[in-house]
């Protein structure tokens, strides 16, 4: 998959190359890993107390830990699935789409109108991109 540093411990590589296989980020990991543990879905104030104590301490809850090394032991097989460990692929919503096309054509309108306006400007005369 990835190599990761090898200073990190082993339970917040867990996590990280669980994040990676399941394609979803480091606290939805811990959203899932609690809803697989406990059953039900997170409370916020107690999750997030877990998720902050991971960031700043390199401290994985056991429930985290277990679900990430099962994740990680199943990711590396054939066949694997995200969808069967509760993060399923969404595609991204016509708002998504429409607003990247939507700046992307603003990006390409403000290339344009710089350079425009390097074309018109006073001096330099000649080419104006490299190499020249």
């Amino acid at each position: 998959m990835f190599r990761l540093s090898s200073a990190l411990p082993r339970d917040v590589a867990d996590v990280l190359e669980s994040a990676a296989l399941l394609e979803v980020s480091e606290y939805r990991v811990f959203e899932l890993a609690h809803r697989a543990w406990f059953g039900a879905a997170p409370r916020a104030a107690p999750l997030e107390r877990s998720f902050v104590d991971y960031l700043y301490r390199d401290r994985v809850p056991p429930w985290v830990r277990a679900f990430a090394r099962a994740v990680v032991a199943r990711g590396r097989e054939p066949g694997f699935d995200p969808a069967e460990w509760g993060a399923p692929f969404r595609p991204p919503a016509r708002t998504a789409a429409w607003l990247a096309t939507r700046y992307a054509l603003w990006t390409v309108a403000a290339v344009v109108a710089v350079c425009v306006a390097a074309h018109y400007a006073a001096e330099p005369r000649g080419c104006m991109f490299p190499p020249c």
